[in-house]
């Protein structure tokens, strides 16, 4: 009975242990999240700033620049 107590109680330790490895990696999880949402909203502004640039690249090789100018 006495080794049965001994067991159940190394097997305390482990859960209350796990319980603070899973609350640790919870608030890993979420800063990692605040991090990849921040850097998915630079690479949306990047890829808008190259689409503005191809717009306007366009616009200057068909010549919708100078039309732009007369208004």
């Amino acid at each position: 009975m006495e080794k049965l107590k001994e067991n159940v109680t190394k097997l305390e330790w482990r859960v209350d242990s796990h319980d603070a490895e899973i609350l640790e990696l919870k608030s890993a999880s979420t800063d990692l999240k605040i991090t990849l949402d921040a850097i998915t909203k630079n690479l949306q502004q990047i890829k808008y700033i190259a689409i503005g640039g191809g717009i306007f690249l366009f616009a200057d090789q068909v010549g919708l620049t100078a039309v732009l100018r007369l208004l």
